[in-house]
Protein backbone atom coordinates (compact mmCIF):
# COMPACT_ATOMS: atom_id res chain seq x y z
CA UNK A 1 0.00 0.00 0.00
CA UNK A 2 2.87 2.51 0.98
CA UNK A 3 4.71 2.06 -1.74
CA UNK A 4 1.65 1.99 -4.28
CA UNK A 5 0.91 5.47 -2.92
CA UNK A 6 4.84 6.89 -2.97
CA UNK A 7 4.51 5.58 -6.80
CA UNK A 8 1.37 7.80 -7.14
CA UNK A 9 3.91 10.62 -5.16
CA UNK A 10 6.30 10.77 -7.96
CA UNK A 11 3.75 10.39 -11.22
CA UNK A 12 2.20 13.50 -9.77
CA UNK A 13 5.19 15.23 -9.50
CA UNK A 14 6.10 14.14 -12.91
CA UNK A 15 3.01 15.34 -14.17
CA UNK A 16 3.25 18.43 -12.56
CA UNK A 17 6.73 18.71 -15.05
CA UNK A 18 5.03 17.84 -17.66
CA UNK A 19 2.48 20.76 -17.27
CA UNK A 20 5.41 23.37 -17.06
CA UNK A 21 7.18 22.30 -19.79
CA UNK A 22 3.25 22.20 -21.74
CA UNK A 23 3.25 26.04 -20.82
CA UNK A 24 7.01 27.25 -21.60
CA UNK A 25 7.43 24.79 -25.03
CA UNK A 26 3.83 26.51 -26.20
CA UNK A 27 5.05 30.02 -25.05
CA UNK A 28 8.08 29.29 -27.41
CA UNK A 29 6.52 27.84 -30.38
CA UNK A 30 3.42 30.24 -30.33
CA UNK A 31 5.93 34.01 -30.26
CA UNK A 32 6.47 32.71 -34.05
CA UNK A 33 4.63 30.16 -35.05
CA UNK A 34 1.16 31.71 -35.87
CA UNK A 35 3.27 34.60 -37.97
CA UNK A 36 5.23 32.30 -40.07
CA UNK A 37 2.69 31.94 -43.02
CA UNK A 38 1.90 35.64 -43.03
CA UNK A 39 5.79 36.76 -42.72
CA UNK A 40 6.19 34.25 -46.29
CA UNK A 41 3.74 35.95 -48.46
CA UNK A 42 4.06 39.57 -46.48
CA UNK A 43 7.65 40.15 -46.49
CA UNK A 44 8.65 37.04 -48.83
CA UNK A 45 6.22 37.28 -51.62
CA UNK A 46 5.25 33.81 -51.08
CA UNK A 47 2.60 32.81 -53.98
CA UNK A 48 -0.42 29.82 -53.70
CA UNK A 49 2.10 27.40 -54.49
CA UNK A 50 5.05 28.45 -52.11
CA UNK A 51 2.86 28.16 -49.54
CA UNK A 52 1.71 24.63 -50.35
CA UNK A 53 5.36 23.84 -50.46
CA UNK A 54 5.78 25.53 -46.90
CA UNK A 55 3.01 23.71 -45.66
CA UNK A 56 3.45 20.12 -47.04
CA UNK A 57 7.08 19.94 -46.49
CA UNK A 58 6.41 21.31 -43.41
CA UNK A 59 3.69 18.37 -42.91
CA UNK A 60 6.06 15.33 -44.00
CA UNK A 61 9.05 16.39 -42.41
CA UNK A 62 7.38 16.43 -39.23
CA UNK A 63 6.14 13.65 -39.66
CA UNK A 64 8.14 11.13 -41.58
CA UNK A 65 10.96 10.15 -39.28
CA UNK A 66 8.69 9.57 -35.96
CA UNK A 67 8.38 5.92 -37.39
CA UNK A 68 12.74 5.94 -36.32
CA UNK A 69 12.31 7.74 -33.19
CA UNK A 70 9.00 6.17 -32.20
CA UNK A 71 10.88 2.88 -32.67
CA UNK A 72 14.14 3.79 -31.00
CA UNK A 73 11.90 5.33 -28.04
CA UNK A 74 9.99 1.87 -27.70
CA UNK A 75 12.90 -0.57 -27.71
CA UNK A 76 14.85 1.78 -25.36
CA UNK A 77 12.14 2.71 -23.47
CA UNK A 78 12.72 5.80 -22.61
CA UNK A 79 10.62 8.78 -23.92
CA UNK A 80 12.79 12.09 -22.08
CA UNK A 81 15.71 12.06 -24.46
CA UNK A 82 13.87 12.61 -27.48
CA UNK A 83 11.80 14.90 -25.73
CA UNK A 84 15.12 17.32 -25.02
CA UNK A 85 16.95 17.39 -27.63
CA UNK A 86 13.81 17.69 -30.13
CA UNK A 87 13.07 20.79 -28.33
CA UNK A 88 16.21 22.03 -28.17
CA UNK A 89 16.82 21.84 -32.20
CA UNK A 90 13.57 23.75 -32.48
CA UNK A 91 14.58 26.60 -30.24
CA UNK A 92 17.63 27.08 -32.24
CA UNK A 93 16.16 27.28 -35.60
CA UNK A 94 14.02 29.83 -35.03
CA UNK A 95 17.07 31.89 -35.25
CA UNK A 96 17.74 31.45 -39.20
CA UNK A 97 14.39 32.10 -40.16
CA UNK A 98 14.80 35.36 -40.02
CA UNK A 99 17.90 35.71 -42.40
CA UNK A 100 16.16 33.93 -45.82
CA UNK A 101 15.37 36.06 -48.75
CA UNK A 102 12.99 33.65 -50.70
CA UNK A 103 10.09 31.78 -49.66
CA UNK A 104 12.05 28.57 -50.86
CA UNK A 105 14.60 29.32 -48.30
CA UNK A 106 12.00 29.72 -45.95
CA UNK A 107 10.51 26.62 -46.68
CA UNK A 108 14.35 24.94 -46.40
CA UNK A 109 14.43 25.99 -42.57
CA UNK A 110 11.11 25.39 -41.65
CA UNK A 111 11.84 21.50 -42.89
CA UNK A 112 15.08 21.14 -40.91
CA UNK A 113 13.18 22.27 -38.21
CA UNK A 114 10.20 19.72 -38.25
CA UNK A 115 12.59 16.93 -39.41
CA UNK A 116 14.93 17.10 -36.35
CA UNK A 117 12.25 18.04 -34.11
CA UNK A 118 9.92 15.26 -34.95
CA UNK A 119 11.89 12.94 -32.64
CA UNK A 120 9.31 15.28 -30.14
CA UNK A 121 6.34 14.09 -30.71
CA UNK A 122 5.62 10.00 -30.70
CA UNK A 123 8.06 10.52 -27.45
CA UNK A 124 5.67 13.36 -25.50
CA UNK A 125 2.85 11.53 -26.93
CA UNK A 126 3.56 7.76 -25.29
CA UNK A 127 5.40 9.46 -22.06
CA UNK A 128 1.49 11.00 -21.53
CA UNK A 129 0.51 7.64 -21.65
CA UNK A 130 3.01 5.83 -19.69
CA UNK A 131 2.15 8.15 -16.86
CA UNK A 132 -1.54 8.23 -16.92
CA UNK A 133 -4.10 5.38 -16.71
CA UNK A 134 -6.60 5.22 -19.52
CA UNK A 135 -9.42 5.80 -17.43
CA UNK A 136 -7.58 9.46 -16.74
CA UNK A 137 -6.50 9.87 -19.93
CA UNK A 138 -9.00 12.39 -20.96
CA UNK A 139 -8.99 14.94 -18.48
CA UNK A 140 -4.89 14.60 -18.13
CA UNK A 141 -4.98 15.58 -21.39
CA UNK A 142 -7.36 18.29 -21.42
CA UNK A 143 -4.97 19.27 -18.13
CA UNK A 144 -2.28 19.45 -20.49
CA UNK A 145 -3.77 21.11 -23.24
CA UNK A 146 -4.93 23.69 -21.20
CA UNK A 147 -1.42 24.72 -19.42
CA UNK A 148 -0.42 24.87 -23.48
CA UNK A 149 -3.36 26.95 -24.39
CA UNK A 150 -2.42 29.21 -22.07
CA UNK A 151 1.24 29.24 -22.97
CA UNK A 152 -0.26 29.73 -26.59
CA UNK A 153 -2.63 32.55 -25.79
CA UNK A 154 -0.45 34.69 -23.82
CA UNK A 155 2.61 34.27 -26.42
CA UNK A 156 0.50 35.46 -29.43
CA UNK A 157 -1.47 38.45 -27.78
CA UNK A 158 2.07 39.49 -26.32
CA UNK A 159 3.81 38.83 -29.83
CA UNK A 160 1.23 40.54 -31.90
CA UNK A 161 1.13 43.43 -29.54
CA UNK A 162 5.18 43.82 -29.69
CA UNK A 163 4.85 43.32 -33.63
CA UNK A 164 1.66 45.93 -33.80
CA UNK A 165 4.40 48.36 -31.12
CA UNK A 166 7.69 48.08 -33.31
CA UNK A 167 6.10 48.62 -36.75
CA UNK A 168 8.93 48.60 -39.66
CA UNK A 169 9.04 45.14 -42.09
CA UNK A 170 7.50 42.26 -40.88
CA UNK A 171 11.47 41.01 -40.37
CA UNK A 172 12.02 43.44 -37.96
CA UNK A 173 8.87 43.04 -35.92
CA UNK A 174 9.26 39.25 -35.09
CA UNK A 175 13.36 39.80 -34.19
CA UNK A 176 11.79 40.40 -30.34
CA UNK A 177 9.17 37.24 -31.05
CA UNK A 178 11.87 34.71 -32.23
CA UNK A 179 14.64 35.80 -29.33
CA UNK A 180 11.62 34.94 -26.81
CA UNK A 181 10.79 31.75 -28.44
CA UNK A 182 14.31 30.77 -28.62
CA UNK A 183 15.20 31.35 -24.70
CA UNK A 184 11.22 29.77 -23.98
CA UNK A 185 11.84 26.42 -25.99
CA UNK A 186 15.61 25.88 -24.17
CA UNK A 187 13.63 26.48 -20.59
CA UNK A 188 11.19 23.58 -22.05
CA UNK A 189 14.05 21.18 -22.88
CA UNK A 190 15.76 21.73 -19.83
CA UNK A 191 12.63 21.33 -17.39
CA UNK A 192 12.61 17.69 -19.01
CA UNK A 193 15.42 16.66 -17.60
CA UNK A 194 13.96 17.05 -14.28
CA UNK A 195 11.37 14.29 -15.01
CA UNK A 196 12.73 11.11 -13.88
CA UNK A 197 11.91 8.05 -15.81
CA UNK A 198 12.60 3.85 -15.69
CA UNK A 199 12.37 1.55 -17.98
CA UNK A 200 8.67 -0.24 -17.71
CA UNK A 201 8.87 -3.74 -16.67
CA UNK A 202 7.12 -5.07 -19.28
CA UNK A 203 9.99 -3.27 -21.55
CA UNK A 204 12.68 -4.24 -19.27
CA UNK A 205 11.78 -7.90 -19.63
CA UNK A 206 11.66 -7.83 -23.32
CA UNK A 207 14.03 -5.57 -24.74
CA UNK A 208 16.65 -7.64 -25.51
CA UNK A 209 14.12 -10.02 -27.35
CA UNK A 210 12.16 -7.12 -29.03
CA UNK A 211 13.46 -6.44 -32.41
CA UNK A 212 11.03 -4.12 -34.04
CA UNK A 213 11.67 -2.94 -37.46
CA UNK A 214 9.23 -1.53 -39.81
CA UNK A 215 7.54 -4.94 -41.37
CA UNK A 216 7.26 -6.32 -37.86
CA UNK A 217 5.35 -2.81 -37.39
CA UNK A 218 3.28 -3.30 -40.41
CA UNK A 219 2.28 -6.63 -38.95
CA UNK A 220 1.53 -5.33 -35.57
CA UNK A 221 -0.78 -2.73 -37.52
CA UNK A 222 -2.68 -4.90 -39.49
CA UNK A 223 -4.03 -6.95 -36.29
CA UNK A 224 -4.90 -4.38 -35.09
CA UNK A 225 -8.38 -3.06 -36.46
CA UNK A 226 -9.58 -0.39 -34.25
CA UNK A 227 -6.17 1.33 -35.10
CA UNK A 228 -6.49 0.97 -38.76
CA UNK A 229 -10.28 2.40 -39.01
CA UNK A 230 -8.63 5.22 -36.90
CA UNK A 231 -5.65 5.53 -39.68
CA UNK A 232 -8.42 5.46 -42.40
CA UNK A 233 -10.92 7.65 -41.25
CA UNK A 234 -8.15 10.60 -40.32
CA UNK A 235 -5.99 10.32 -43.39
CA UNK A 236 -9.42 10.93 -45.31
CA UNK A 237 -10.27 13.91 -43.64
CA UNK A 238 -6.99 15.35 -42.90
CA UNK A 239 -5.89 14.95 -46.57
CA UNK A 240 -9.16 17.63 -47.23
CA UNK A 241 -8.81 19.71 -44.16
CA UNK A 242 -4.94 20.17 -45.67
CA UNK A 243 -5.95 21.72 -48.64
CA UNK A 244 -7.03 24.61 -47.80
CA UNK A 245 -4.45 25.69 -45.35
CA UNK A 246 -2.14 27.20 -47.86
CA UNK A 247 -4.78 29.60 -48.15
CA UNK A 248 -5.10 30.78 -45.20
CA UNK A 249 -2.63 33.35 -44.98
CA UNK A 250 -3.29 35.23 -48.49
CA UNK A 251 -7.06 35.65 -47.35
CA UNK A 252 -5.38 37.32 -43.90
CA UNK A 253 -3.04 39.52 -45.80
CA UNK A 254 -4.50 39.87 -49.41
CA UNK A 255 -8.08 39.84 -49.62
CA UNK A 256 -9.39 40.78 -45.74
CA UNK A 257 -5.77 42.99 -45.72
CA UNK A 258 -5.50 41.68 -41.51
CA UNK A 259 -2.88 43.05 -39.82
CA UNK A 260 -0.32 41.08 -37.61
CA UNK A 261 -1.95 42.40 -34.54
CA UNK A 262 -5.46 41.40 -36.16
CA UNK A 263 -3.94 38.07 -37.18
CA UNK A 264 -2.67 37.40 -33.20
CA UNK A 265 -6.28 38.28 -32.40
CA UNK A 266 -7.85 35.36 -34.24
CA UNK A 267 -5.75 32.86 -32.65
CA UNK A 268 -6.11 34.45 -29.16
CA UNK A 269 -9.46 34.49 -29.66
CA UNK A 270 -9.96 30.86 -30.34
CA UNK A 271 -7.12 30.49 -27.62
CA UNK A 272 -9.50 31.86 -25.07
CA UNK A 273 -12.50 29.63 -26.12
CA UNK A 274 -10.21 26.74 -26.06
CA UNK A 275 -9.49 27.11 -22.10
CA UNK A 276 -12.83 27.83 -21.42
CA UNK A 277 -14.05 24.55 -22.43
CA UNK A 278 -11.07 22.21 -21.81
CA UNK A 279 -12.22 20.92 -18.41
CA UNK A 280 -15.67 20.23 -19.73
CA UNK A 281 -14.55 18.56 -22.91
CA UNK A 282 -11.78 16.61 -21.09
CA UNK A 283 -14.50 15.11 -18.61
CA UNK A 284 -17.10 14.34 -20.95
CA UNK A 285 -14.25 12.14 -22.86
CA UNK A 286 -14.27 10.43 -19.80
CA UNK A 287 -17.97 10.16 -19.56
CA UNK A 288 -19.79 9.90 -22.51
CA UNK A 289 -16.73 8.47 -24.55
CA UNK A 290 -13.98 9.50 -27.71
CA UNK A 291 -16.10 8.64 -30.58
CA UNK A 292 -18.86 10.99 -30.09
CA UNK A 293 -16.66 13.97 -29.68
CA UNK A 294 -14.58 12.72 -32.69
CA UNK A 295 -17.64 12.85 -34.95
CA UNK A 296 -18.38 16.35 -33.37
CA UNK A 297 -14.70 17.92 -34.01
CA UNK A 298 -14.62 17.01 -37.33
CA UNK A 299 -18.16 17.64 -38.36
CA UNK A 300 -17.15 21.50 -37.02
CA UNK A 301 -14.50 21.79 -38.95
CA UNK A 302 -16.17 21.60 -42.29
CA UNK A 303 -17.34 25.46 -41.46
CA UNK A 304 -13.05 26.62 -41.17
CA UNK A 305 -12.45 26.96 -44.96
CA UNK A 306 -16.63 28.22 -46.02
CA UNK A 307 -15.85 31.33 -43.13
CA UNK A 308 -12.68 32.11 -44.95
CA UNK A 309 -14.21 31.89 -48.37
CA UNK A 310 -16.79 34.31 -47.93
CA UNK A 311 -16.67 36.31 -44.76
CA UNK A 312 -16.14 40.11 -45.68
CA UNK A 313 -13.76 41.41 -43.19
CA UNK A 314 -11.04 39.32 -40.53
CA UNK A 315 -13.44 40.51 -38.11
CA UNK A 316 -16.32 37.91 -38.70
CA UNK A 317 -12.93 35.32 -38.86
CA UNK A 318 -12.29 36.52 -35.45
CA UNK A 319 -15.60 35.80 -34.23
CA UNK A 320 -16.62 32.48 -35.97
CA UNK A 321 -12.72 32.26 -34.01
CA UNK A 322 -14.64 31.62 -30.50
CA UNK A 323 -16.68 28.77 -31.95
CA UNK A 324 -13.53 27.02 -33.65
CA UNK A 325 -11.72 27.46 -30.22
CA UNK A 326 -14.27 25.64 -28.43
CA UNK A 327 -14.01 22.67 -30.78
CA UNK A 328 -10.18 22.74 -30.69
CA UNK A 329 -10.77 21.51 -26.93
CA UNK A 330 -12.96 18.96 -27.77
CA UNK A 331 -10.36 17.69 -30.24
CA UNK A 332 -7.11 18.27 -27.67
CA UNK A 333 -9.48 16.06 -25.37
CA UNK A 334 -10.67 12.75 -27.63
CA UNK A 335 -7.84 12.67 -30.51
CA UNK A 336 -5.03 11.62 -28.64
CA UNK A 337 -6.96 9.42 -25.90
CA UNK A 338 -8.71 7.38 -29.02
CA UNK A 339 -5.21 7.48 -30.42
CA UNK A 340 -3.73 5.50 -27.19
CA UNK A 341 -6.51 3.59 -26.73
CA UNK A 342 -5.90 1.96 -29.93
CA UNK A 343 -2.77 1.32 -29.41
CA UNK A 344 -0.55 -1.42 -28.07
CA UNK A 345 0.43 -0.53 -24.99
CA UNK A 346 4.08 -1.29 -25.77
CA UNK A 347 4.21 0.00 -29.27
CA UNK A 348 2.88 3.28 -27.98
CA UNK A 349 5.37 5.06 -29.62
CA UNK A 350 5.90 3.37 -32.73
CA UNK A 351 2.05 3.11 -33.34
CA UNK A 352 1.92 6.91 -32.43
CA UNK A 353 4.89 7.87 -35.19
CA UNK A 354 3.41 5.67 -37.36
CA UNK A 355 -0.16 7.54 -37.29
CA UNK A 356 1.96 10.87 -37.32
CA UNK A 357 3.67 10.06 -40.53
CA UNK A 358 0.51 8.51 -41.95
CA UNK A 359 -1.04 12.23 -41.38
CA UNK A 360 2.06 13.78 -42.34
CA UNK A 361 2.30 12.06 -45.73
CA UNK A 362 -1.63 12.73 -46.68
CA UNK A 363 -1.71 16.33 -45.62
CA UNK A 364 1.71 16.83 -47.82
CA UNK A 365 -0.07 16.00 -51.12
CA UNK A 366 -2.90 17.68 -49.86
CA UNK A 367 -1.49 21.06 -49.40
CA UNK A 368 0.53 20.84 -52.21
CA UNK A 369 -2.50 20.55 -54.02
CA UNK A 370 -4.68 23.21 -52.34
CA UNK A 371 -1.51 25.24 -53.07
CA UNK A 372 -1.21 24.79 -57.41
CA UNK A 373 -5.10 24.25 -57.56
CA UNK A 374 -5.71 27.54 -56.11
CA UNK A 375 -3.26 28.94 -58.70
CA UNK A 376 -4.43 27.60 -61.46
CA UNK A 377 -8.16 28.95 -60.44
CA UNK A 378 -6.90 31.97 -59.00
CA UNK A 379 -4.97 32.32 -62.88
CA UNK A 380 -8.49 31.71 -64.39
CA UNK A 381 -11.31 33.38 -62.00
CA UNK A 382 -9.44 35.86 -60.59
CA UNK A 383 -8.04 36.16 -56.73
CA UNK A 384 -11.41 35.98 -54.56
CA UNK A 385 -13.22 33.71 -56.44
CA UNK A 386 -10.27 31.61 -57.46
CA UNK A 387 -9.81 31.15 -53.43
CA UNK A 388 -13.43 30.78 -53.20
CA UNK A 389 -13.72 27.50 -55.85
CA UNK A 390 -10.75 25.59 -53.62
CA UNK A 391 -12.28 26.45 -49.96
CA UNK A 392 -15.08 24.77 -50.97
CA UNK A 393 -13.84 21.98 -52.53
CA UNK A 394 -12.08 21.61 -49.08
CA UNK A 395 -15.19 22.04 -47.50
CA UNK A 396 -17.19 19.24 -49.15
CA UNK A 397 -14.44 16.73 -48.79
CA UNK A 398 -14.28 17.39 -44.95
CA UNK A 399 -17.52 16.34 -44.89
CA UNK A 400 -17.06 13.03 -46.24
CA UNK A 401 -14.05 12.26 -44.22
CA UNK A 402 -16.36 13.44 -41.25
CA UNK A 403 -18.63 10.67 -42.20
CA UNK A 404 -15.87 8.36 -42.01
CA UNK A 405 -15.54 8.64 -38.09
CA UNK A 406 -18.98 6.59 -37.93
CA UNK A 407 -17.47 3.58 -38.57
CA UNK A 408 -15.07 4.21 -34.97
CA UNK A 409 -15.62 1.48 -32.05
CA UNK A 410 -15.67 3.89 -29.10
CA UNK A 411 -13.04 2.64 -26.51
CA UNK A 412 -14.05 4.23 -23.36
CA UNK A 413 -15.25 1.08 -21.46
CA UNK A 414 -16.93 3.00 -18.55
CA UNK A 415 -19.47 5.42 -20.13
CA UNK A 416 -21.33 7.33 -17.82
CA UNK A 417 -24.39 9.86 -18.69
CA UNK A 418 -24.29 13.10 -20.10
CA UNK A 419 -24.54 16.06 -17.95
CA UNK A 420 -25.83 19.29 -19.33
CA UNK A 421 -24.23 21.55 -16.79
CA UNK A 422 -21.04 23.02 -17.46
CA UNK A 423 -18.21 23.38 -15.52
CA UNK A 424 -15.89 25.72 -16.53
CA UNK A 425 -12.10 25.42 -15.41
CA UNK A 426 -11.25 27.36 -12.32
Amino acid sequence: MAEKVDEDARREKRLKLVYVRSVANSLGTNMVSPFVSPYAVKELGASSSDMGWLQSVSNISNNIMQVLWGELSDRLGRRVPFIVVGGLIVALLWVPMLLVNTANQLVLIIALQALLGSMMVPAWTALIGDLVPSSRLGRVNAAINLWASVGTLSATLASGLIMNSIGGTVREQLMIPVAVATVCGLIASLIMFQVKEGKTKKVEANTKKLALNFAEIFRLIKESPDFTRYCTASAVFNFFMSIAWPLFAITQVKVLNASMFEIALLSVVNGIFTIVFTGWAGRLADTVGRKPLLIFVRFSYVSVPLAYAFSPNIYILIAIGAYWGAVAAFEQACVTPYLLDVSPEMHRGSFTAFYNMLIGTVTFFGSLIGGYLSDFTVGIFGLVLGLQIVYVISAVGRGIGAATYFRLRETLKDIKPLKVNIHFPT
